[in-house]
């Protein structure tokens, strides 16, 4: 199936190149000016070029377009998709020619029914579950960050082949019930990378989950059900009685990996506190004693992201907040009185198989005078 490209009036040269690079107005110089260049030199000297096939099956509902964008020796290279996939069932895919090399890509994929009123906008950045190798995103890639290294997948033409896709299976339980309507994402984990989105699914009524993926490193990270449909600012966890996540650890992917139970019950929201705010500083947090517990503060906003303020795990029960944050991803030394932050709890433990998780809380607002 071809993919589809947007083009402008192209010469007859470019024209023999079109399936893969599209043409059309100035090039950028550099290295996608060269590439496109030598695209079309391959193409008038009959030089062979390569047909790669792009395919992409995604493991929920609600999918309404797929895009590739990438690094493919153009002018627009990741400013501009690269293709458009088509739909034939679940599975969006297409075919291009390129010349012989490698290219780092993503596919842009929007549509999602678990993101409730924003199923229809709700976007997200893919790498390819089909491919074995990645590569550090350039700086042009729209995922690029100067503090962690993102991965896009690298493809390489003409093609070697393609693998075969691994399957990991699961269950998601809430105490002695099945866990229905759970969000189980995949991500990609290699040494030195960040982790980054693959695929997902929802648990069925029977909370089961079953993904698959070519070899690699990776991590799950179970999600509630309201997880993209619901702000965390709209969640009410002494209600819910439910974690917020939990995060698996990396493991290997090379034959079939049964994931042992992962239940997301989260009885602890009673004996937390303070819950409201405005508080003094120092602020002791009190939390359910005995497990290994981490105290985090959050940023600001109705949406939590990573913490601005780990404390040290203790089994004791509290951990206390003096009003300075120390991760990374802080945008403040230390709070501002009067705006809102979020804390909650992280709980570290193994499973039965001995793979590392870690169980996060929802959260409470919080507020300080000082």
């Amino acid at each position: 199936m071809r993919t589809s490209f947007a083009l402008r009036s192209c010469s007859v040269a470019c024209a023999l190149a079109v399936s893969a690079l599209g043409c059309g107005g100035d090039h950028a110089a550099g290295t996608a000016d060269a590439g496109v260049d030598a695209a079309v030199d391959a193409a008038i000297d009959g030089s062979s070029l390569a047909a790669v096939t792009f395919t992409f099956t995604p493991s929920w509902t609600g999918v309404s377009s797929v895009q590739v964008i990438g690094g493919f020796g153009q002018a627009s290279d990741w400013t501009a998709p690269f293709a458009t996939l088509t739909a034939q069932g679940s599975t969006f895919s297409g075919t291009a020619m390129l010349p012989p090399g490698q290219y780092p890509y993503l596919f842009k994929v929007v549509g999602d029914d678990a993101a409730g009123t924003k199923a229809g906008t709700f976007s997200r950045y893919a790498l390819d579950a089909n491919q074995m190798n990645t590569v550090a995103c350039p700086s042009g890639a729209p995922t690029y960050s100067t503090t962690v290294m993102n991965p896009c997948s690298q493809l390489t033409a003409p093609s070697t082949g393609t693998p075969t896709l691994v399957h990991v299976t699961g269950k998601v339980v809430v105490g002695a019930n099945p866990g229905a309507s759970y969000l189980v994402v995949l991500e990609r984990e290699e040494t030195g990378s960040h982790h980054f989105f693959v695929d997902r699914m929802t648990t069925g009524a029977d909370g089961t989950f079953d993904l698959a993926a070519a070899p690699g490193m990776y991590r799950l990270q179970i999600q509630h059900p309201q997880f993209e449909s619901m702000t965390d600012g709209q969640l009410t966890p002494a209600s819910l009685n439910i974690a917020r996540r939990s995060i698996s650890g990396a493991f290997a992917l090379t034959t079939a990996v049964a994931i042992a139970d992962v239940d997301m019950a989260f009885a602890g929201y009673a004996g937390m506190s303070p819950t409201t705010g405005p508080q003094t500083l120092p602020t002791t947090f009190a939390f359910s004693s005995g497990p290994k517990t981490v105290l985090d503060v959050y940023g600001t906003g109705n949406e939590i992201g990573d913490p601005w303020f780990a404390a040290t795990s203790t089994t004791t029960g509290s951990a206390q907040f003096t009003g300075t944050f120390n991760t990374m991803q802080a945008t403040q030394t230390t709070e501002v009185a009067g705006d809102k932050y979020w804390w909650g709890v992280e709980l570290p433990h193994t499973d039965a198989n001995h793979l590392a998780w870690t169980t996060q809380s929802m959260v409470f607002a919080m507020t300080w005078t000082n």
